[in-house]
């Protein structure tokens, strides 16, 4: 069944490589990621998200754990670009889905024309 948290990350700007530990991932978890400006007045609880003028992009989702996590963390590791001139608080909604039903192909993942190094050819 997914799962999702909602984490804060105040005052980020340009690139960031984000770590969130969760023992609900797995190395072979599916994670989604949705990133948005949040709203923080500093005297309240009203924390809001928002689309702002920023390009707020989430790319390259990786979900770690045992064997592959050498500390032996559970969680998800991922970049988050903000195209803005000075920092934002920003605000991710972590998901995890069920495992995948299938993996194809079943070696490695590697389809045909894969040359044997596992690079793809072309």
């Amino acid at each position: 069944m997914p799962q999702s948290c909602r984490q804060f990350w105040p005052g980020l700007m340009g690139r960031n490589v984000l770590n969130f530990n969760w023992d609900a991932i797995d190395h072979d978890s599916v994670v989604l990621i949705s990133a948005s400006e949040f709203h923080n007045d500093g005297f309240t609880a009203d924390h809001h998200r928002y689309v702002g003028a920023a390009t707020i992009t989430v790319c390259n989702i990786s979900p770690h754990g045992p064997p592959f996590d050498p500390n032996g963390n559970h969680g998800v590791q991922f970049a988050i670009q903000i195209d803005w001139e000075s920092p934002l608080n920003i605000v991710t909604d972590i998901t995890v889905l069920d495992k995948p039903v299938d993996v194809e192909p079943p070696a490695y993942g590697y389809g045909p024309g894969a040359y044997p190094d596992g690079y793809a050819a072309g």
